[in-house]
């Protein structure tokens, strides 16, 4: 390779996207920065080989070797010369991402026992790009262990080259798609517990409910509905049992839900790039059989995330953050800024509901693979929800700030008036906290 050619491969993995930049200026307090993935293995995890495992991976994710540099007026990415580390690790993590805990790199990778942490800042990656990296990592893992597993053709492998398009800007191509604002939701007063308000830094509490996803996909396709407004409307009626009964509230419950952007521009980028719409639940539904409310939300955020509408309204909100990022001001001045707007964006709505989707990997992998989910931590608003599903479980990871487990307890017993019977695992945590002031230099 020429040196023009290595300094232009060099400079496209260090530049900087039109959206995933916000998180590079939040912080932990502020918005998920380092939503959290949890792979159970069937045998005790081997540090060593899972770090080596890492350092094959990244041969071929080279956009994942990165950390940052708080500069003047501006993050920029920067090059990473030291190798990845495997840290010890707890649901209560004590680390920061991108700081000397784990040599500066943009994501973490923990173990304890049979299980396998790994945790990425959301401005190089969004959950399913990022489920790209885990893949290739788990299959180098299995493969150092030993075990007869094989790829077919699923997995980013070093069998393929790295193409500077696994890391490009998603919105670029977005912007020659239809515009429309027809249907945009407006801004309403939503739910909003501010009892949890000012605890962004304390435990979290998170539950993994986990129902059977053939079952679940049956009753939605019969139903004509899908498994994340069911879902939606489950969790507004646990929500209802536990904050509305009693009291006089009648808000208006709304979730941010961040829609999948591949679905219509297909890139390989593992780069975040997501828009993030808006699913109402009005007060009135609560009148409604579960099913019905799920039917008219089902309607409604089919106007919402249709192509036109997907495409104004992120390019919207990425514009807003780049040009926020590229503004002429110290950086300390900066930073207040994008976490305000950060904060007020996201209280617009009541929660972030995310659906990951499926976790895939070879047949020959998943008998060493016992359980998938991940976290989305609250941050700036007292609960998240992410729905995934491995094999045969779906499972939702409700975080909330509320120790109290009666949410939970109200949508297990709305999932088994539904006919979904569910398993509960619940437990405390603290997300890995990112903030620019802990870089490693």
């Amino acid at each position: 390779m020429n040196l023009y050619m290595r300094n232009h491969a060099i400079n496209h993995l260090l530049d900087v996207d039109s959206y995933g930049c916000i998180f590079m200026y939040a912080t932990h307090c502020d918005l998920t920065t380092a939503p959290r993935h949890i792979i159970r293995m069937t045998e005790t995890v081997q540090p060593d080989t899972l770090q080596e495992a890492l350092k094959i991976a990244l041969l071929r994710f080279p956009q994942m070797g990165l950390g940052l540099t708080r500069g003047d007026k501006q993050y920029r990415y920067r090059l990473l010369e030291k190798p990845p580390v495997v840290l010890p690790f707890d649901d209560i993590s004590p680390y920061y991402i991108g700081s000397d805990d784990n040599n500066g790199y943009l994501f973490t990778c923990g173990y304890k026992d049979k299980t396998i942490y790994m945790e990425y800042q959301h401005c190089t990656s969004d959950g399913r790009g990022f489920n790209e990296f885990i893949k290739c990592v788990l299959y180098y893992y299995l493969k150092l262990c030993g075990k007869p597993v094989e790829n077919d053709g699923s997995i980013r492998t070093l069998d393929t080259d790295y193409q500077q398009e696994e890391n490009e800007d998603g919105f670029i191509k977005l912007r020659k798609a239809q515009q429309s604002s027809e249907n945009h939701y407006p801004d309403v007063p939503a739910l909003h517990l501010p009892e949890f308000d000012n605890m962004e830094d304390e435990n979290e509490w998170t539950a993994e409910i986990t129902i059977s996803f053939p079952k679940l996909h049956k009753f939605v396709k019969s139903n004509d509905i899908s498994p994340l407004t069911l879902l939606m409307a489950a969790l507004c009626h646990a929500l209802y049992r536990t904050y509305y009964v009693g009291t006089d509230r009648t808000d208006n419950i709304v979730a941010e839900v961040p829609m999948d952007l591949r679905t219509y521009i297909r890139t390989p980028t593992v780069r975040f790039f997501v828009a993030l719409l808006d699913l109402p639940f009005h007060y009135e539904y609560f009148k409604l059989p579960v099913v019905e409310a799920a039917r008219r939300m089902s309607e409604y955020f089919d106007t919402q995330r249709a192509l036109p509408h997907a495409a104004f309204w992120a390019l919207k909100n990425a514009k807003r953050v780049q040009d926020g990022h590229q503004a002429d001001m110290p950086i300390a001045e900066k930073e207040q800024m994008m976490r305000e707007q950060a904060r007020n964006y996201i209280r617009r709505d009541s929660f972030i509901l995310t659906n990951i989707g499926p976790f895939r990997v070879p047949v020959s992998m998943e008998k060493y693979i016992e359980d998938y989910g991940a976290i989305l931590p609250c941050a700036h608003q007292p609960l998240g929800v992410l729905v995934s599903s491995y094999r045969d479980t779906l499972k939702i990871s409700l975080s909330q700030r509320d120790e109290r487990p009666d949410l939970m307890n109200h949508l297990v017993d709305v999932l088994g008036e539904l006919g979904f019977p569910a398993k509960t695992k619940r437990y405390m945590f603290h997300v890995t906290r990112y903030d620019g002031e802990h870089l490693a230099k």
